[in-house]
Protein backbone atom coordinates (compact mmCIF):
# COMPACT_ATOMS: atom_id res chain seq x y z
CA UNK A 1 0.00 0.00 0.00
CA UNK A 2 2.77 2.18 0.82
CA UNK A 3 3.81 1.91 -2.96
CA UNK A 4 0.29 3.02 -4.31
CA UNK A 5 0.41 5.86 -1.87
CA UNK A 6 3.37 7.45 -2.70
CA UNK A 7 1.35 7.83 -6.42
CA UNK A 8 -1.72 9.16 -5.01
CA UNK A 9 -1.79 12.16 -6.74
CA UNK A 10 -1.27 10.84 -10.30
CA UNK A 11 -3.63 8.01 -9.58
CA UNK A 12 -6.37 11.05 -8.01
CA UNK A 13 -5.86 12.19 -11.02
CA UNK A 14 -6.24 9.41 -13.06
CA UNK A 15 -9.34 8.47 -11.36
CA UNK A 16 -11.64 11.71 -10.37
CA UNK A 17 -10.74 12.55 -14.11
CA UNK A 18 -12.64 9.70 -15.58
CA UNK A 19 -9.87 8.63 -17.93
CA UNK A 20 -10.52 5.54 -19.79
CA UNK A 21 -7.03 4.69 -20.61
CA UNK A 22 -3.60 5.12 -19.34
CA UNK A 23 -3.09 6.50 -22.60
CA UNK A 24 -5.70 9.25 -22.39
CA UNK A 25 -4.35 10.28 -18.90
CA UNK A 26 -0.61 10.56 -20.25
CA UNK A 27 -1.16 12.21 -23.20
CA UNK A 28 -3.44 15.02 -21.29
CA UNK A 29 -0.75 14.81 -18.60
CA UNK A 30 2.04 15.42 -20.96
CA UNK A 31 0.86 18.47 -22.27
CA UNK A 32 0.75 19.84 -18.83
CA UNK A 33 3.85 18.90 -18.48
CA UNK A 34 3.47 16.01 -15.47
CA UNK A 35 6.43 14.22 -16.44
CA UNK A 36 6.53 13.13 -13.02
CA UNK A 37 2.99 11.78 -13.35
CA UNK A 38 3.57 10.19 -15.97
CA UNK A 39 6.77 8.52 -15.61
CA UNK A 40 4.80 7.30 -11.90
CA UNK A 41 2.18 5.65 -13.88
CA UNK A 42 5.27 3.82 -16.13
CA UNK A 43 6.43 2.51 -12.82
CA UNK A 44 3.14 1.35 -11.89
CA UNK A 45 2.36 0.00 -14.91
CA UNK A 46 5.07 -2.45 -14.46
CA UNK A 47 4.07 -3.32 -10.87
CA UNK A 48 0.43 -4.09 -12.22
CA UNK A 49 1.46 -6.27 -14.88
CA UNK A 50 4.45 -7.73 -13.05
CA UNK A 51 2.33 -8.60 -9.91
CA UNK A 52 0.44 -11.81 -11.57
CA UNK A 53 2.67 -14.52 -13.40
CA UNK A 54 0.89 -16.72 -15.86
CA UNK A 55 3.66 -19.72 -15.58
CA UNK A 56 1.62 -20.10 -12.67
CA UNK A 57 -0.99 -21.11 -14.75
CA UNK A 58 0.47 -22.12 -18.22
CA UNK A 59 -2.06 -24.78 -19.02
CA UNK A 60 -4.38 -22.51 -19.06
CA UNK A 61 -2.63 -20.02 -21.37
CA UNK A 62 -3.03 -20.08 -25.02
CA UNK A 63 0.43 -18.65 -25.96
CA UNK A 64 1.63 -22.07 -26.25
CA UNK A 65 -0.15 -22.97 -28.90
CA UNK A 66 1.07 -19.98 -30.45
CA UNK A 67 4.84 -20.17 -30.25
CA UNK A 68 4.48 -23.82 -31.12
CA UNK A 69 3.31 -22.66 -34.44
CA UNK A 70 5.85 -20.14 -34.91
CA UNK A 71 8.71 -23.20 -35.15
CA UNK A 72 9.49 -24.42 -38.89
CA UNK A 73 9.36 -27.94 -39.90
CA UNK A 74 12.80 -29.28 -38.31
CA UNK A 75 11.13 -27.89 -34.57
CA UNK A 76 14.44 -25.53 -34.00
CA UNK A 77 14.13 -22.92 -36.39
CA UNK A 78 11.52 -20.14 -36.90
CA UNK A 79 9.75 -19.92 -39.22
CA UNK A 80 10.98 -17.12 -41.89
CA UNK A 81 7.57 -16.25 -43.38
CA UNK A 82 6.12 -14.47 -40.08
CA UNK A 83 6.93 -11.30 -38.33
CA UNK A 84 5.01 -10.14 -35.29
CA UNK A 85 4.05 -6.74 -34.63
CA UNK A 86 2.87 -5.80 -31.00
CA UNK A 87 1.94 -3.26 -28.77
CA UNK A 88 1.75 -5.08 -25.62
CA UNK A 89 3.25 -3.88 -22.71
CA UNK A 90 3.88 -7.17 -21.27
CA UNK A 91 6.67 -9.38 -22.43
CA UNK A 92 5.32 -12.79 -21.63
CA UNK A 93 5.38 -14.31 -25.31
CA UNK A 94 8.92 -12.72 -25.62
CA UNK A 95 9.63 -14.96 -22.68
CA UNK A 96 8.42 -17.94 -23.85
CA UNK A 97 10.00 -17.47 -27.45
CA UNK A 98 13.12 -16.82 -25.62
CA UNK A 99 12.72 -19.74 -23.37
CA UNK A 100 11.73 -22.39 -26.27
CA UNK A 101 14.16 -21.34 -28.76
CA UNK A 102 17.19 -21.30 -26.32
CA UNK A 103 16.45 -24.81 -24.76
CA UNK A 104 15.20 -26.35 -28.08
CA UNK A 105 19.11 -24.79 -29.44
CA UNK A 106 20.25 -26.74 -26.32
CA UNK A 107 18.65 -30.35 -27.52
CA UNK A 108 20.24 -29.88 -30.55
CA UNK A 109 23.95 -30.04 -28.59
CA UNK A 110 22.97 -32.35 -26.26
CA UNK A 111 26.17 -35.27 -26.45
CA UNK A 112 28.25 -32.83 -28.28
CA UNK A 113 30.79 -31.61 -25.72
CA UNK A 114 32.58 -28.39 -24.96
CA UNK A 115 34.45 -28.42 -27.79
CA UNK A 116 33.67 -26.16 -30.45
CA UNK A 117 34.00 -26.03 -33.95
CA UNK A 118 34.33 -22.41 -36.40
CA UNK A 119 30.92 -23.69 -37.58
CA UNK A 120 29.78 -24.49 -33.75
CA UNK A 121 30.33 -20.77 -33.44
CA UNK A 122 28.64 -19.14 -36.22
CA UNK A 123 25.71 -21.12 -35.12
CA UNK A 124 25.90 -19.74 -31.46
CA UNK A 125 26.47 -16.33 -33.01
CA UNK A 126 23.24 -16.80 -35.07
CA UNK A 127 21.37 -18.17 -32.39
CA UNK A 128 22.20 -15.08 -30.02
CA UNK A 129 20.99 -12.74 -32.59
CA UNK A 130 17.67 -14.80 -32.71
CA UNK A 131 17.30 -14.47 -29.13
CA UNK A 132 17.51 -10.57 -29.50
CA UNK A 133 14.51 -11.09 -32.52
CA UNK A 134 12.60 -12.46 -30.41
CA UNK A 135 12.60 -10.36 -27.56
CA UNK A 136 12.38 -7.03 -29.69
CA UNK A 137 16.15 -5.84 -28.53
CA UNK A 138 15.49 -6.03 -25.43
CA UNK A 139 18.00 -8.83 -24.87
CA UNK A 140 20.78 -7.17 -25.82
CA UNK A 141 19.96 -3.98 -26.43
CA UNK A 142 23.31 -2.28 -27.78
CA UNK A 143 23.24 -5.10 -30.72
CA UNK A 144 21.12 -3.87 -33.16
CA UNK A 145 22.60 -6.60 -36.40
CA UNK A 146 18.92 -8.42 -35.91
CA UNK A 147 17.11 -5.03 -37.01
CA UNK A 148 18.69 -5.00 -40.30
CA UNK A 149 18.84 -8.95 -41.03
CA UNK A 150 15.47 -8.37 -42.34
CA UNK A 151 16.94 -6.09 -45.37
CA UNK A 152 19.67 -9.04 -46.39
CA UNK A 153 16.67 -12.10 -45.78
CA UNK A 154 13.78 -13.25 -44.15
CA UNK A 155 13.97 -13.58 -40.11
CA UNK A 156 11.63 -13.99 -37.56
CA UNK A 157 11.52 -10.99 -35.26
CA UNK A 158 9.03 -9.54 -32.84
CA UNK A 159 8.97 -5.39 -32.56
CA UNK A 160 6.96 -4.34 -29.26
CA UNK A 161 6.40 -1.12 -31.00
CA UNK A 162 5.48 0.57 -27.54
CA UNK A 163 8.21 -1.01 -25.55
CA UNK A 164 8.02 -3.14 -22.47
CA UNK A 165 7.56 -2.97 -18.90
CA UNK A 166 11.38 -4.79 -18.56
CA UNK A 167 14.70 -5.68 -20.08
CA UNK A 168 15.73 -9.08 -20.33
CA UNK A 169 17.46 -8.28 -17.26
CA UNK A 170 17.15 -5.26 -15.26
CA UNK A 171 16.90 -4.92 -11.57
CA UNK A 172 13.04 -4.69 -11.12
CA UNK A 173 11.48 -6.70 -13.44
CA UNK A 174 13.93 -9.21 -15.64
CA UNK A 175 12.54 -11.90 -17.28
CA UNK A 176 13.92 -14.64 -14.62
CA UNK A 177 12.21 -12.06 -11.73
CA UNK A 178 9.03 -11.85 -13.32
CA UNK A 179 8.27 -15.54 -14.24
CA UNK A 180 10.76 -17.67 -12.04
CA UNK A 181 10.92 -15.57 -8.62
CA UNK A 182 8.47 -16.76 -6.03
CA UNK A 183 5.51 -14.15 -5.78
CA UNK A 184 6.71 -12.51 -2.43
CA UNK A 185 10.16 -11.99 -3.86
CA UNK A 186 9.08 -10.96 -6.95
CA UNK A 187 6.56 -8.12 -5.71
CA UNK A 188 9.63 -7.25 -3.50
CA UNK A 189 11.78 -6.34 -6.22
CA UNK A 190 8.67 -4.28 -7.83
CA UNK A 191 7.55 -2.30 -4.90
CA UNK A 192 11.26 -1.44 -3.70
CA UNK A 193 11.42 2.18 -3.95
CA UNK A 194 14.68 2.19 -5.09
CA UNK A 195 13.54 0.64 -8.25
CA UNK A 196 11.62 3.63 -9.18
CA UNK A 197 14.45 5.53 -10.18
CA UNK A 198 14.89 2.70 -13.09
CA UNK A 199 12.33 3.33 -15.21
CA UNK A 200 10.65 0.85 -17.76
CA UNK A 201 11.23 1.37 -21.36
CA UNK A 202 7.60 1.70 -22.02
CA UNK A 203 6.77 4.56 -24.67
CA UNK A 204 3.51 6.21 -25.56
CA UNK A 205 2.84 6.21 -29.22
CA UNK A 206 2.68 10.40 -29.21
CA UNK A 207 6.38 10.34 -28.06
CA UNK A 208 7.63 8.76 -31.15
CA UNK A 209 5.71 9.29 -33.76
CA UNK A 210 4.16 12.18 -35.11
CA UNK A 211 3.16 13.58 -38.49
CA UNK A 212 6.65 14.66 -38.97
CA UNK A 213 8.51 11.35 -38.29
CA UNK A 214 9.87 9.46 -35.95
CA UNK A 215 11.46 11.05 -32.68
CA UNK A 216 15.06 11.97 -33.50
CA UNK A 217 17.61 11.20 -30.27
CA UNK A 218 17.47 15.08 -29.24
CA UNK A 219 13.15 15.24 -28.45
CA UNK A 220 13.34 11.03 -28.00
CA UNK A 221 11.39 10.65 -24.42
CA UNK A 222 12.58 8.59 -21.68
CA UNK A 223 16.40 8.07 -22.33
CA UNK A 224 17.97 8.97 -25.39
CA UNK A 225 20.09 5.77 -25.54
CA UNK A 226 16.69 4.00 -26.81
CA UNK A 227 16.16 5.89 -29.81
CA UNK A 228 18.31 3.88 -31.85
CA UNK A 229 16.85 0.92 -30.85
CA UNK A 230 13.23 2.46 -31.34
CA UNK A 231 13.84 3.77 -34.28
CA UNK A 232 15.54 0.69 -35.69
CA UNK A 233 12.27 -1.11 -34.63
CA UNK A 234 9.95 1.34 -36.53
CA UNK A 235 11.40 1.21 -39.98
CA UNK A 236 11.67 -2.61 -39.89
CA UNK A 237 8.09 -2.62 -38.81
CA UNK A 238 7.36 -0.41 -41.87
CA UNK A 239 9.54 -2.76 -43.93
CA UNK A 240 8.08 -5.46 -43.24
CA UNK A 241 3.79 -4.11 -43.40
CA UNK A 242 5.04 -2.81 -46.95
CA UNK A 243 6.06 -6.51 -48.02
CA UNK A 244 3.54 -8.61 -46.56
CA UNK A 245 1.08 -9.85 -48.29
CA UNK A 246 -0.89 -11.52 -45.15
CA UNK A 247 -1.63 -9.05 -42.41
CA UNK A 248 -3.74 -10.39 -39.20
CA UNK A 249 -4.98 -7.27 -36.50
CA UNK A 250 -4.99 -10.00 -33.37
CA UNK A 251 -6.91 -8.38 -30.46
CA UNK A 252 -6.58 -4.91 -31.54
CA UNK A 253 -8.69 -1.60 -29.92
CA UNK A 254 -8.01 0.28 -32.74
CA UNK A 255 -7.77 3.43 -30.48
CA UNK A 256 -7.51 6.53 -32.04
CA UNK A 257 -4.02 7.05 -30.61
CA UNK A 258 -2.74 4.20 -31.95
CA UNK A 259 -4.11 6.13 -35.33
CA UNK A 260 -0.24 8.23 -35.94
CA UNK A 261 1.37 5.20 -36.05
CA UNK A 262 -0.64 2.70 -38.21
CA UNK A 263 -0.40 5.69 -40.66
CA UNK A 264 3.42 5.85 -40.61
CA UNK A 265 3.46 2.35 -41.18
CA UNK A 266 1.13 1.61 -43.96
CA UNK A 267 1.37 4.83 -45.80
CA UNK A 268 2.11 4.03 -49.85
CA UNK A 269 1.31 -0.14 -48.94
CA UNK A 270 -0.12 -1.34 -52.83
CA UNK A 271 -0.99 -4.58 -53.93
CA UNK A 272 -3.05 -7.25 -53.11
CA UNK A 273 -2.64 -8.21 -49.20
CA UNK A 274 -5.37 -10.63 -47.00
CA UNK A 275 -6.47 -9.00 -44.30
CA UNK A 276 -7.77 -10.88 -41.24
CA UNK A 277 -8.98 -9.68 -38.12
CA UNK A 278 -9.41 -11.76 -34.64
CA UNK A 279 -11.16 -10.33 -32.48
CA UNK A 280 -14.20 -11.22 -30.52
CA UNK A 281 -16.63 -8.30 -31.61
CA UNK A 282 -16.06 -9.75 -35.26
CA UNK A 283 -19.83 -10.71 -36.50
CA UNK A 284 -20.83 -13.55 -38.26
CA UNK A 285 -21.56 -13.73 -41.72
CA UNK A 286 -25.08 -14.65 -42.22
CA UNK A 287 -25.85 -14.65 -46.05
CA UNK A 288 -29.66 -14.42 -45.59
CA UNK A 289 -28.94 -11.35 -43.63
CA UNK A 290 -26.20 -9.08 -45.06
CA UNK A 291 -26.43 -6.09 -42.22
CA UNK A 292 -25.35 -8.69 -39.56
CA UNK A 293 -21.66 -8.11 -41.41
CA UNK A 294 -19.02 -6.26 -40.26
CA UNK A 295 -19.57 -3.58 -43.06
CA UNK A 296 -22.71 -2.35 -41.45
CA UNK A 297 -20.96 -2.60 -38.20
CA UNK A 298 -18.96 0.11 -37.22
CA UNK A 299 -18.42 0.02 -33.79
CA UNK A 300 -16.69 -3.54 -34.36
CA UNK A 301 -12.69 -3.54 -34.63
CA UNK A 302 -12.84 -5.01 -38.83
CA UNK A 303 -15.13 -2.15 -39.53
CA UNK A 304 -12.36 0.32 -37.95
CA UNK A 305 -9.48 -1.90 -39.30
CA UNK A 306 -10.67 -1.30 -42.84
CA UNK A 307 -11.24 2.27 -42.77
CA UNK A 308 -8.03 2.81 -41.27
CA UNK A 309 -6.67 1.17 -44.65
CA UNK A 310 -8.56 2.58 -46.95
CA UNK A 311 -7.63 6.33 -44.99
CA UNK A 312 -3.59 5.11 -45.17
CA UNK A 313 -3.11 2.61 -47.70
CA UNK A 314 -5.64 3.64 -50.78
CA UNK A 315 -3.63 1.90 -53.43
CA UNK A 316 -3.73 -1.69 -51.71
CA UNK A 317 -6.07 -4.26 -52.83
CA UNK A 318 -7.59 -5.78 -49.58
CA UNK A 319 -9.00 -9.43 -50.02
CA UNK A 320 -10.77 -11.64 -47.31
CA UNK A 321 -11.68 -15.16 -47.22
CA UNK A 322 -15.67 -15.05 -47.01
CA UNK A 323 -18.06 -17.80 -45.06
CA UNK A 324 -17.72 -19.59 -48.75
CA UNK A 325 -14.45 -20.17 -48.92
CA UNK A 326 -13.60 -17.35 -51.50
CA UNK A 327 -10.97 -14.38 -51.56
CA UNK A 328 -12.72 -11.61 -52.45
CA UNK A 329 -11.69 -8.08 -52.88
CA UNK A 330 -12.87 -5.12 -50.39
CA UNK A 331 -13.36 -8.29 -47.39
CA UNK A 332 -12.08 -9.61 -44.60
CA UNK A 333 -11.18 -12.94 -43.01
CA UNK A 334 -12.95 -12.87 -39.93
CA UNK A 335 -11.65 -15.10 -36.93
CA UNK A 336 -13.45 -14.84 -33.61
CA UNK A 337 -10.61 -15.60 -31.16
CA UNK A 338 -6.87 -15.75 -30.56
CA UNK A 339 -7.50 -19.92 -30.09
CA UNK A 340 -9.15 -19.88 -33.99
CA UNK A 341 -6.40 -17.73 -34.97
CA UNK A 342 -4.11 -20.42 -34.33
CA UNK A 343 -5.54 -22.77 -35.55
CA UNK A 344 -6.81 -21.43 -38.81
CA UNK A 345 -4.32 -18.69 -39.94
CA UNK A 346 -1.01 -19.85 -38.42
CA UNK A 347 -0.35 -22.52 -40.72
CA UNK A 348 2.52 -21.73 -43.44
CA UNK A 349 1.78 -20.07 -46.23
CA UNK A 350 3.34 -20.34 -50.46
CA UNK A 351 5.81 -17.73 -50.45
CA UNK A 352 6.21 -16.39 -54.33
Amino acid sequence: MAYWDRHKDALDLFRKGGFATIDEFCKLAGISRLQNEIHGLRCMLRAALGLLNPEESFEKSEYYGFVQSVFADDLVSLRDDITILTYNYDPYLEFLLFRAKQHRWSVTRRGKGFIQTPEDMVKHKELEMQLNAVTSGFYSQQDLNWLNEGETKRAFCVLKLHGSICHFADEAAGFESLFSDPPIQRAEKLFKKSVEGILPPILFPWEMVSEKGFADAQSFPLYRNLQPLFSGIWQRARREIQSADKISFVGMSMHSFLLDGLKHLFNGKAGQVEVCVANSDTPAWVRANRETYWQNKPHTSAYNVSKMLKEFAPAMNQVGVTADRGLASDQITLVSDFESFVKTQMKPIAIN
